[in-house]
């Protein structure tokens, strides 16, 4: 018996119906008054990779488009994030790593895939060093999950991350401006609240800085989470051992993400545009391969609560 959230997971409609709704909502949060073409391109690229990771590596056992429209909708809610450069482009750097670092799945001789997949988190960090953070991360990824990782395919990732220093190098050397490279490395030492502190009261009080609209909308993608990561640790043994890699590797991203937002909330926006990239796969593998009454019943939950969650944001 196919219920709504069937119905709505194969439709071909899904992703053409999602991505209209998707430009009213960016035009109704001032993408023409206030000129986002920037982060509006950044928000199309990242979705269309989202597609191509969803059709190329099969993270869905049938065909649907929920893993791109769940990303939309998350990226929606999050409208306080639009006009937001950084965390744009930060975002798309970071979608766009992923596809030929999945490529190189169990080939330690992968190289080029390697230093392709490096290349966008490297131009990511010149904006915001953190993403610097992320890269040891990966490595680890691609010694347990991807099976990918030797010194030949080191040497790459280290030669990726490089390059956009290299040119970013000589602009600097030419204007002989020495203080700008040193005070952006000097960013990975500065930890926050973590360190200005000196009770745990007063460091979670730093939350309350948030503001209401992003805290609903971290506490409306931690459920999409923690739910579609219970769904998917429960019936992980129907997906292929490939596919299965690519979600762990979503899954450790993502908790490492919510954990840098717990301990570092001064980088909320940053960090929670890649918990949406994240997110999105867990959350289109419930929808789509869930078929109970209880679960179509939480599936229309989550619609009324991100369109209300889209309104609201919109209106504050």
């Amino acid at each position: 018996m196919k219920r709504i959230q069937n119905k709505i997971a194969l439709s071909r409609l899904s992703l053409p119906t999602t991505a209209f709704l998707a430009l009213l909502v960016w035009i109704a949060g001032g993408v023409i008054e206030q000129k986002l073409w920037l982060q509006l391109a950044c928000f199309v690229l990242s979705s269309y990779i989202m597609v191509e990771l969803n059709t190329t590596f099969v993270l869905l056992r049938t065909y649907s488009r929920m893993v791109s429209c769940v990303f939309i909708v998350l990226s929606c809610c999050a409208s306080f994030l639009f006009n937001n450069s950084y965390s744009s482009v930060a975002t798309l750097c970071f979608v766009a790593s992923l596809m030929p670092l999945f490529k190189s799945y169990q080939d330690k001789e992968s190289v080029g895939w390697t230093f392709y997949a490096f290349i966008p988190l490297g131009a990511a960090s010149l904006l915001w060093a953190q993403m610097l953070f992320l890269v040891p991360i990966a490595w680890v990824l691609m010694a347990t999950c991807l099976r990918s990782f030797s010194l030949r395919t080191l040497m790459a990732s280290v030669l990726g991350i490089l390059t956009p220093y290299w040119f970013a190098l000589v602009y600097f050397v030419y204007t002989k401006d020495y203080n700008t490279p040193l005070e952006h490395f000097r960013q990975l030492a500065d930890f926050g609240p973590m360190t200005a502190c000196s009770t745990a009261d007063e460091y979670f009080s730093r939350f309350s800085l948030l503001g209401f609209e992003r805290l609903l909308c971290l506490a409306f993608a931690v459920i999409l989470f923690v739910t579609g990561f219970v769904h998917f640790f429960r019936n992980r043994f129907q997906d292929k051992l490939n596919t299965r890699m690519y979600y762990d590797i979503f899954i450790t991203y993502g908790f490492l993400l919510l954990t840098g937002i717990i301990l570092q909330p001064q980088h909320f926006d940053m960090l929670f545009h890649l918990l949406i990239v994240c997110t999105s796969p867990l959350a289109a593998h419930y929808i789509t391969h869930t078929k109970t009454y209880i679960t179509n019943i939480s599936f229309i939950v989550m619609c009324v609560a991100a369109l209300a969650i889209i309104v609201l944001n919109i209106i504050i």
